[in-house]
């Protein structure tokens, strides 16, 4: 569970994070109210941890505009201000509680699992159960037929994730905004990863069932637990269906659009003609030529878009002779006009085929495998339902014509060492026929000159052989576009009202909010108002072109960074190099092929999102210095420089206390071999597993753990006495045995084992809290030298 904490006080913000952190929830922080309310209108939290006196804009402010924005989000309230009326106020504001300062952390944790409890039937149970698993969140411990499950922190709260919302479907990208802070920058690769480890754990404990489904092209989501009633198949949950009605919107609107198109082209095409008709009187007048030039310009796209494919071309070369021309004899004239007759013909042909492609519901996609290797084919055909997708196997040898008729959502091209050129001759032809069609290619050999050739040609993924089912769907989900992305916004400018509809009505079943400019006139205005994610840009417009609107945007610090893709018929190129030269970051040629301006636009917005999220982390980093940060990166435990402030602090609190202060410190015994007996990224793994044997052992509201030294953890504990500490010790060498990390290299053990170092007083004016720093460390030397795996308590 992700929570949301703004607290301007470093030092009792890490506080806060650490002990949040310890009870595995996800915490993102932020110490001034602009920032928190940005968050917590951006990001999709579990509570939202609120202080009220903070800089820029204060708590209460923040509690009012989330309560006005209609943000359902439990809000608790955590600040020194403690009058009664402080507390009416605000609770009034929206707060679900009100909590001050100084607070105990455990009735923190409290309050804040009592909000959770309280947020919704799905979440009211307090512990979550599938089949046999059980995640006990107070406890914070998975079991599988009551045998305990040792997990990562991140395994732990993605299995808590599912097992709290068990009909919700996750993408990649939400999974990462539930269980990665801000400050964090995981890659997609990380959460498959993290699914794999997490199926890998639970199959190693005996769980035969498969918790976690992948759903295509949506992400993964919890499978309908074992012995349970299995809802008709039939119901859609609530994410399929608003998609299906999402889609079914897209079609209707894109049907209207290019009948209206086709009732208007025979007046469309006279009105050519009469203007065609009228140079040969006028003497080429000019401000009419270029109204002729725009309406053909205007035909070639359309005729294209909805599939009349011969009279686009015939459009796009009266423009084209228009335009080359400066002046126009009789022989062009006539050729226009038998070019205008052509087109009349044309038009009166049904459309050959529409560019324009929507997902279709209820439809499973299509996945074409070209491939002679007739074991794995049979493989994918067999798992591809259970993947909600269908797979068609076709010889090197099938028509091009015969794909056409049903094409397909991706195509898998195999390589092996002896029909590497004519595959690279099929995937030319594949991309040259269908351009917007991902293809995944499977290669026997790992070869550069075959990958360069592959990415020239290809816009898919690249896997090696052997691969696994598994593997190869988990590419075809990655290469295809994410459904919807929220609150996504695409301004057009284009001076052609059906290629607006057009693009409109490719673009809003995706959850894209799109605004549409005709008049050029109107751009900055319109700019600044819309804040678009993406502005997509025609290139022949009157009064303001395309090329002019670009510079415009790149002239201006704010839009430096705005993705700007132009849809053009212009793809020679000259113009090509104009597009980019003026700012452009791609292009897309007319007429548009509705899936690749889908990818296009929902990449665009997806990779620049993540670069302002990734700039945020990076100001926010700015603002602490590397000595102000309290957490090690790699075990998530504290580091050593914030553990000399607790202890110090612990310390001078317990002298007017008189209560006693322990101190432990311990390392992994032989880490240096273990490390050259594997490598350094297993002895990190063996770090963390260590580290989080520790934390679960210890008392995370009162006392703190910290990595200290390479392979070095220190432990300390207020309020304990020796005997407390040396049950501590027991608790953490019961939790490694139970672990069991194998060191092969050991000869008298083939486990990690720690040794520990003890002491403990009850501090005095007189004496430093780096007494007990010295002391520990001489007590684990002692240790070390009885033989390892033991420990040695020297008293202050």
């Amino acid at each position: 569970m992700k929570i949301l904490l703004v607290e301007d006080d470093l030092s009792i913000g890490e506080f806060l994070l650490s002990t949040l952190t310890a009870y595995r929830y996800t915490v993102d922080l932020a110490t001034d109210g602009e920032l928190g309310l940005e968050l917590a209108i951006q990001g999709e939290y579990a509570v939202i941890v609120l202080d009220v006196m903070l800089p820029k804009l204060d708590g209460l402010s923040i509690c009012r505009k989330l309560r006005e924005q209609g943000c359902q989000t439990p809000i608790l309230m955590l600040t020194a201000k403690d009058s009664d009326e402080d507390v009416v106020v605000g609770l009034d504001m929206g707060a679900d509680d009100y909590v001050t300062k100084p607070c105990e952390p455990s009735q923190l944790i409290a309050r804040i699992r009592a909000l959770l409890r309280r947020q919704a039937t799905a979440i009211s149970s307090s512990v979550l159960t599938w089949g046999k698993l059980c995640l006990d969140p107070n406890l914070i411990q998975v079991t599988y037929q009551q045998q305990l499950i040792t997990l990562s922190p991140k395994e732990y709260s993605l299995l808590e994730l599912f097992l709290r919302y068990p009909q919700r479907i996750f993408s990649r990208s939400a999974i990462i905004d539930h269980l990665w802070s801000i400050d964090e920058s995981p890659t997609d690769a990380a959460v498959t990863n993290l699914i794999k480890d997490l199926r890998r754990k639970l199959k190693a404990a005996g769980m035969m069932e498969e918790l976690i489904e992948t759903v295509y092209r949506l992400g993964y989501r919890l499978k309908v637990a074992p012995n349970t009633d299995i809802q008709d198949k039939q119901e859609k949950t609530e994410p399929e269906q608003e998609e299906i009605n999402l889609e079914a919107e897209g079609l209707k609107l894109i049907e209207e659009v290019a009948q209206d198109f086709q009732a208007s082209l025979p007046e469309r095409i006279e009105v050519l003609e009469k203007a065609v008709r009228s140079l040969q009187f006028d003497n080429f007048d000019s401000g009419q030529r270029e109204r002729v030039i725009e309406e053909a310009h205007r035909l070639a796209g359309g005729l294209g878009t909805f599939g009349y494919t011969r009279g686009s071309e015939l459009a796009r070369a009266i423009e084209h002779l228009l335009r080359e021309k400066s002046e126009l004899g009789k022989q062009e004239l006539n050729q226009i006009l038998q070019q205008i007759a052509q087109l009349q013909q044309e038009i009166e042909q049904p459309p050959v085929s529409a560019t324009i492609s929507q997902p279709q519901a209820g439809i499973m996609p299509l996945v074409l495998v070209i491939d002679d290797d007739h074991l794995l084919c049979e493989s994918l055909r067999q798992a591809a339902p259970m993947r909600g997708l269908q797979v068609e196997v076709a010889d090197k040898s099938t028509p091009l014509h015969q794909i056409a008729n049903n094409p397909p959502s991706v195509i898998l091209v195999s390589f092996d060492r002896t029909s590497i050129p004519a595959r690279l001759t099929l995937l030319e032809k594949l991309k040259v026929h269908f351009p917007a069609i991902p293809v995944l290619t499977l290669a026997e050999e790992d070869r550069l000159d075959t990958r360069i050739t592959v990415a020239r040609w290809g816009n898919g993924r690249y896997l090696l052989k052997p691969t696994t089912t598994d593997e190869i769907f988990e590419a075809i989900a990655k290469i295809l576009p994410s459904p919807t992305i929220s609150n996504a916004k695409v301004m057009i400018v284009d001076d052609d009202p059906v290629e607006l509809k057009t693009l409109t009505a490719l673009l809003q079943p995706w959850g894209v909010q799109v605004t549409c400019v005709r008049n050029p006139q109107q751009f900055w205005q319109v700019l600044i108002s819309t804040e678009p994610d993406v502005l997509l840009l025609d290139l022949e417009m009157p009064t303001f072109n395309g090329f002019e609107l670009c510079r415009v945007v790149r002239q201006d610090s704010r839009y430096a960074d705005l993705p700007i893709i132009v849809v053009t018929a212009h793809t020679d190129a000259s113009s090509i190099g104009l597009v980019f030269a003026a700012g452009a970051d791609e292009f897309i040629a007319k007429p548009v092929v509705g899936p690749e301006l889908v990818t296009r636009v929902l990449s665009r917005v997806e990779r620049t999102r993540m670069q302002q999220q990734l700039l945020r982390c990076q100001q926010q980093q700015l603002q602490v210095s590397p000595k102000e940060t309290k957490i090690d990166s790699l075990t998530q435990v504290a580091n050593r420089h914030y553990f000399d402030q607790f202890l110090e602090r612990e310390w001078q609190r317990l002298i007017h206390k008189q209560s006693w202060l322990c101190l432990i410190i311990c390392d992994i015994d032989h880490f240096q071999a273990y490390n050259d007996h594997y490598n350094y990224q297993t002895g990190n793994t063996c770090l963390q597993q260590v580290a989080q044997a520790i934390c679960q052992c210890i008392d995370p509201s009162r006392d703190l753990v910290a990595r200290s030294g390479a392979d070095e953890f220190m432990i300390g504990l207020p309020d304990k006495s020796l005997d407390g500490a040396l049950q501590v010790v027991e608790r953490i060498q019961q939790a490694i045995a139970t672990v069991q990390i194998s060191h092969p290299s050991l000869t008298t053990n083939s486990n990690i084992t720690l040794s520990f170092g003890i002491t403990g007083s009850i501090p005095t004016p007189e004496k430093s809290y780096k007494n007990l720093i010295v002391t520990a460390n001489q007590a684990l030397y002692t240790a070390k030298a009885r033989g390892c795996n033991t420990y040695c308590l020297y008293p202050l």
